[in-house]
């Protein structure tokens, strides 16, 4: 799936997304939200994240926020470390093309990633988005409620 089909699809199936591109990665939120993205697409190493190898060209990692229980059930076998990174020497080859994986570096706070994701593997990572999307859109109206 083209770099440009992913974000296309997230700018067309979800209502409200504001698309900001920083440094050729793009961070997907809901509205005028500054802070925390639903989703991201890394599209090159950089000094904080070179485990996906991105400089390859062409790749690019697909990043969603999901839920704790979801996340639970697909990597329970797979060992971390606590805090920011803690897949990282999890033994996760984050290279692999169109395979999901926890985030090397956000997984432990329920982050999942995909190198070069097909559209086979769009139904599941649209269920993701979904998931993404409605908490971004809860929690931005709870900010802006007025309450």
């Amino acid at each position: 799936m083209l770099l440009t089909a992913i974000r296309n699809r997230i700018q067309t199936e979800f209502k409200n997304v504001r698309e900001v591109e920083a440094g050729g990665d793009y961070f997907f939120m809901y509205k005028d939200e500054e802070k925390f993205p639903f989703a991201t697409i890394v599209t090159s190493d950089n000094d904080f994240d070179s485990v996906s190898n991105l400089n390859r060209g062409g790749f690019y990692r697909l990043n969603i926020g999901i839920d704790k229980a979801t996340f639970q059930h697909l990597f329970a076998s797979i060992s971390a470390k606590p805090g920011i990174g803690g897949y990282v020497d999890s033994g996760i080859d984050f290279t692999k093309e169109n395979t999901l994986f926890p985030h090397p570096f956000y997984g432990t706070m329920y982050w999942v990633s995909i190198v070069n994701p097909t559209e086979d593997s769009y139904p599941q990572l649209r269920g993701f988005l979904d998931y993404a999307y409605t908490k971004a859109k809860t929690n931005y109206e709870k900010g802006h409620s007025g309450a």
